[in-house]
């Protein structure tokens, strides 16, 4: 088992005992396990999902951040983790087709269209959480 605690600049999202944890890393996704070896990694944004000791599989949206495991238990700092039951789904709808008119308009590359990618990535994993399509 590993206790996975979730921090957002809110304070503590969860602490949970889980069996396995998958995160978005920058290159990909990472998958934890008990016993795995230490290590402190820089997180993408994406889905992060996790198994309860019972083995119900659960996720959240993260919006980057931190991960460190030390075999036993595992810490995410992240700027915001919201659960499927806590996402405004018209809200993530609107905001990723207003980022994705916006992309058209801007230079590949430049800071503004990278920012509107992260935001594109952001309301799409929301959507993604929540269960609803991501077109």
């Amino acid at each position: 088992m590993l206790n996975l605690e979730i921090v957002t600049p809110e304070g503590q999202k969860l602490t949970q005992l889980v069996t396995e944890v998958t995160a978005p890393g920058l290159v990909g996704e990472l998958g934890i396990l008990p016993g795995h070896i230490p290590l402190l990694t820089v997180l993408d944004i994406g889905p992060l999902k996790y198994i309860e000791d019972g083995g119900d599989t659960k996720s959240m949206a993260v919006n980057g951040g931190y991960l460190q495991i030390d075999g036993k238990s595992l810490i995410v700092i992240t700027e915001t983790a919201e659960f499927a039951d806590e996402i405004d789904i018209d809200r993530a709808q609107k905001a990723l087709e207003r980022v994705t008119a916006d992309l058209a308009n801007l230079e590949a590359g430049s800071v503004a269209h990278d920012r509107k990618l992260r935001a594109q990535k952001r309301a799409q994993t929301r959507l993604s959480v929540s269960g609803t399509s991501e077109s």
